[in-house]
């Protein structure tokens, strides 16, 4: 016979034992009467005698073949069952099990046979003797799915079971426990996992901070599993050291909070299954071969029994999700299920609220770089300026204090005597402190002595220093020393960053600093270093200024000093054409992450208004600041002679039609009254139409913009003795007349209100003065004053019907093939950029779109990768940080298994030349950051089509 013990009882099942124990060869009942073998009337049950105590005493130290024929038939019952089971003889309770119950005994087998159960069962008996003894006074009792913590082979184990639990009498009197069990707990796990798993989510809702998530997550699935420990190890990017923040503990472990560990102390076979993303299951460290070389490790951290759940991002182990147990413990399929169900769940309502901050945070930098940029446009002073320069670093980058600093030797004349400086602190090498934000006059009067440990690398460089704790750094123990201003402001990391001038000057440099340590990262690194290339630009835009006005002033008492003044002004908007140039290829880099994170917010969260609401804001706003860009190269372009018409014979009738549609919903937002006199019969002209009505649609813009709500706007059109006339009428605002002769010049403007409710930046007429004039025509304003609107009149000289059409003249397009090969599959886009949040931006966007996107930051790892997967479309950017975008399409062309990759170059660089470069170093289109999405669709879908149509000719070949 086999054995059993006491677990817990939970199903039913019912024998009996018949027959006076004291006469074992008295004859046994029929067993197939059930009812003759367990006692069903409580009433009847009594204490055995004596004598039946000492035969059923006797009778526990025999083998079952010496039993009584009916005990023999339950005994034979019992061990053929699959099912544990047992028999508790006598008040002691001394056991007699299958095989099935052996295997719940584990080690304890067979010592355990004819044992009392109490000391088989110790850990189970303070909870079971309530359950024994209600048996033994002549009542059944069931448990249905109770858990059982008891040791087996030296583990905890945690299992669910359903216990039949049955008197057995004999002679007349209970003489001990039938027992019969059956394990529910898979059953119960996976109950217990969908339970979790809605608990989880209602937890979860609404919280947006990666920490709160974590320790949310940690409580609840260590009391579900009843886990001594559970928490979050943070991997580094080295991905060498394991750190906890926090953690969750039951009590019968302490807390790993703020420690950290090298991860290749828990050896090297958990470190690989790890980084593979494959869980790891311990139950006894001692005896884990895996973990047994390294058992220091694991018991500096308590833990003798674990699972070690891996949170993969972007290929890299970035944390471990861990459950701990001081003592050894059997971990379960479902444990280890329900805890990497946990780790996978964390993992993206993280990965979701970090998309959000990141949304956040590039509005928050979009805007200020806005406003930074509006102050270089708007301001010459240098007061101002480098107030302007100070706040939006310290913004940008998160500093507590923020200080600007100004070399006198590298702009002369630009700065004010030192001794009327503005704040006046003089710093070694000839810096003056002239800007401050985050901190008093008071705070800082002491500051300059002391930076000049700081400034001089800058100085003699013109390199960004930064330092992640000046505390623990030896060259900065004077600065933080008792008594010092940095001491005194606890500054320990800050970022200074120079301004150098176009000529490699060093002009002065900004200084950051923040009371925590490692707060600047090298991405603050690289925004505050633009915003002071931007500074440097405007500090040599303004000295150009000073001089130009200057030379101005002296015009009519010296012609050498008014030829200087057409050098410098011919300077200084050549300047500020690179400038322009320049701000508008840095400006759409990070609008191109921007709108690819708005409109991946309105997919994924379309049926959730408010983020539908602040994806719709952040799209208006890039749309907007794509406008404005796109303005600012024109006039770049423009006033360089750089813009090439594409002249065709035009009906300027169309012209108007299309600005008219093109202001439209400028139109509709102010509720203007539009009056529009067309000749019926064409009035052509030889231009190029894109650009013409670009002219048209900016007057009309403009004349929208500057009369107030339900104003009216007349629009008419007459041709006559070789010349065609459209005027533009509005009963507007007006202009002063002192504001007409130069309301075309470059950043001319109207009087605006403060809330600048107007917009724009002063180029609409500038371009529309250009264009006009490149087209051999004249464009003229006229008003009667303020108040009284104004007239815009466009003139352009006519052509004979089909007069100059040429080769150049646009042929019609040719009729689409109405049926497209349909790809059976994902399309495979690769996307190469070194700005990630660009790129991963894109590649989110594209997966939800149903492509198959993979992304690499550097031109020799996309090369590597193409020729390995050989994707249908690769999106490149131009400035790679190994080689630039052309050479890796030139690449590319030359390798026979890219042929049918089609390249794009998607990149910030959108004048004419460049798309000529791109086309010629093998792309087969050319995308402007921020992409147009609406364009790049249209291209993957041709490129699907063509791959299609490749794959049908093959599979028929």
């Amino acid at each position: 016979m086999s054995n059993l013990s006491g677990f817990m009882p939970m199903v039913g099942g019912s024998s009996t034992l018949s027959g006076d124990p004291t006469v074992l060869d008295a004859p046994a009942p029929v067993l197939a009467a059930p009812s003759a073998l367990f006692a069903s009337s409580p009433a009847a049950f009594a204490p055995p005698p004596a004598s039946t105590e000492r035969a059923l005493a006797g009778l526990a130290h025999l083998h079952p073949d010496a039993w009584p024929e009916g005990l023999r038939a339950i005994a034979d019952l019992i061990q053929a069952s699959r099912f544990p089971m047992f028999l508790a003889i006598g008040r002691e309770l001394r056991l007699f099990y299958n095989d099935a119950y052996s295997d719940l005994l584990g080690d304890k087998h067979p010592a355990a046979r004819g044992a009392p159960y109490a000391s088989v069962r110790p850990e189970l008996w303070d909870r079971m003797r309530p359950y024994f003894d209600e048996v033994l006074a002549g009542e059944s009792a069931q448990l249905q799915h109770a858990l059982m913590e008891f040791e087996r082979n030296g583990k905890r184990e945690r299992r669910f079971f359903c216990v039949s639990l049955s008197p057995v009498r004999h002679a007349g009197q209970v003489a001990g426990v039938y027992c019969v069990l059956t394990e529910t707990t898979s059953d119960v796990l996976s109950d217990y996992r969908h339970a979790f798993h809605q608990k989880l989510g209602e937890a979860l809702d609404g919280l947006d901070d990666a920490d709160h998530i974590m320790r949310a997550t940690s409580a609840m699935t260590g009391q579900t599993l009843g886990v001594a420990r559970v928490g979050y190890a943070e991997v580094d990017v080295s991905g060498r050291t394991v750190s906890i923040d926090c953690d969750w503990t039951s009590g019968r472990m302490a807390s790993l909070a703020g420690r950290s560990h090298p991860l290749d102390a828990f050896g090297p076979i958990v470190n690989a299954k790890l980084r593979q993303g494959r869980s790891v299951r311990i139950d006894d460290v001692d005896a884990d071969e895996r973990s047994a070389p390294h058992a220091a490790a694991y018991a500096a951290i308590g833990a003798r029994a674990l699972v070690m759940v891996p949170i993969i991002e972007e290929g890299r182990l970035c944390a471990v999700f861990y459950l701990h147990e001081p003592m050894a413990r059997h971990w379960t399929e479902q444990e280890v299920a329900l805890a990497e169900d946990v780790a996978r769940h964390t993992r993206e309502v993280a990965r979701r609220s970090r998309v959000e901050e990141s949304l956040r945070d590039e509005s928050r930098i979009l805007e200020t770089v806005n406003r930074a940029g509006r102050a270089l446009a708007s301001t010459l002073d240098l007061d101002t300026l480098a107030q302007s320069i100070t706040d939006a670093g310290a913004e940008l980058s998160g500093a507590r204090f923020g200080a600007f600093f100004c070399n006198p030797a590298g702009r002369g004349a630009l700065l004010h005597d030192p001794v009327n400086a503005p704040i006046g602190a003089t710093v070694p090498e000839q810096m003056r402190l002239y800007a401050l934000s985050g901190a008093s006059r008071e705070q800082f009067d002491r500051l300059a002595p002391p930076t000049a440990a700081i400034f001089r690398p800058l100085i003699e460089g013109g390199a960004p220093v930064r330092s992640d704790d000046i505390t623990c750094d030896p060259q900065h123990a004077a600065l933080v020393a008792d008594g010092t201003p940095l001491a005194q402001l606890r500054v320990r990391s800050y970022l200074a960053v120079p301004v150098v001038s176009q000529s490699g000057k060093v002009l002065g440099g900004l200084f950051l600093g923040h009371p925590a340590p490692a707060m600047f990262t090298e991405r603050t690194e690289r925004i505050v270093a633009n915003l002071a290339a931007q500074a440097a630009v405007a500090m040599d835009n303004a000295h150009l200024y000073e001089i130009a006005q200057t030379s101005a002033l002296e015009r009519d008492a010296l012609l050498q000093s008014e030829r200087l003044a057409r050098v410098q002004a011919e300077r200084l908007s050549h300047t500020k054409d690179e400038f322009l140039a320049m701000l508008a290829h840095e400006l759409r880099n990070p609008l191109a992450p921007i709108s690819s994170s708005a409109s991946l917010l309105s997919m994924q969260f379309a049926n959730e208004p408010r983020i539908c609401q602040t994806s719709s804001i952040i799209s208006r706003q890039v749309k907007h600041m794509s406008r404005l860009i796109d303005d600012l190269l024109d006039v770049s372009r423009v006033t360089r002679g750089l813009v090439k018409l594409k002249l065709a014979t035009v009906d300027f009738r169309d012209v108007v039609n299309g600005a008219l549609d093109q202001t439209r919903p400028l139109v509709l937002e102010k509720a203007h009254h539009v009056t529009v006199q067309l000749p019926d019969t064409p009035v052509y002209v030889r231009g190029d139409q894109t650009r013409l009505v670009q002219s048209v649609a900016n007057i009309v813009g403009n004349a929208a913009k500057y009369t107030p709500k339900a104003g009216t706007l007349a629009l008419r059109l007459v041709a006559g003795d070789g010349r065609m006339m459209l005027e533009v009428r509005d009963n507007g605002s007006g202009m002063p007349p002192d504001l007409l002769p130069n309301v075309f010049d470059l950043f001319t403007q109207g009087a605006r209100t403060l809330a600048r409710s107007q917009g724009g930046l002063g180029l609409g007429l500038t371009l529309v003065k250009r264009l006009v004039d490149l087209h051999d025509g004249e464009v003229t304003a006229h008003s009667d004053g303020v108040g009284c609107g104004s007239t815009f009149t466009l003139c352009l000289p006519c052509v004979s019907a089909r007069a100059g059409s040429s080769d150049d003249d646009a042929a019609p397009p040719s009729e689409a093939d109405p049926v497209r090969a349909a790809l059976g599959r994902q399309l495979r886009v690769l996307i190469v950029d070194d700005n990630t949040d660009a790129a991963d931006s894109l590649a989110t966007l594209l997966q939800v779109q149903g492509h198959a996107t993979a992304v690499e930051y550097d031109a020799a790892s996309a090369l590597r990768r193409a020729r390995v997967e050989h994707p249908d479309v690769m999106l490149i950017d131009i400035g790679l940080p190994d080689i630039d975008g052309y050479q890796l399409a030139s690449s590319l062309r030359a390798l026979p298994e890219m042929a049918a990759t089609v390249p794009v170059a998607v990149t910030g660089y959108g004048q004419a030349r460049d798309r000529e470069r791109a086309l010629e170093a093998g792309f087969v289109h050319h995308l402007v950051k921020p992409v147009d999405m609406t364009a790049l669709v249209r291209i993957l879908d041709a490129s699907a089509a063509q791959a299609a149509q490749a794959e049908a000719a093959a599979a028929s070949a």
